[in-house]
């Protein structure tokens, strides 16, 4: 038993060219949050979470890090 094809919405926002615009978008300010792309291209935050992690492999860095790593110079 199969479902006639539907016109619509789709069920998921996970498509190859969600995906694309979050990658070309991630690319172009690492620094933005999953909030904010997700408000940009108008897109439910948590697919974009999702995309962000699992498809593009990337991870939250605390800020709270970033100081502890540079040098002494690179903090003056």
């Amino acid at each position: 038993m199969q479902d006639d094809p539907r016109n619509g919405q789709p069920k998921t926002q996970r498509t190859d060219a969600n995906f694309d615009r979050i990658q070309t978008f991630m690319h172009s300010d690492r620094r933005l949050g999953v909030s904010v792309i997700a408000e940009e291209l108008k897109m439910n935050r948590e697919t974009v979470r999702q995309t962000v992690k699992e498809d593009l492999g990337m991870r939250k860095i605390s800020t709270k890090m970033v100081p502890r790593i540079l040098t002494r110079d690179q903090k003056k």
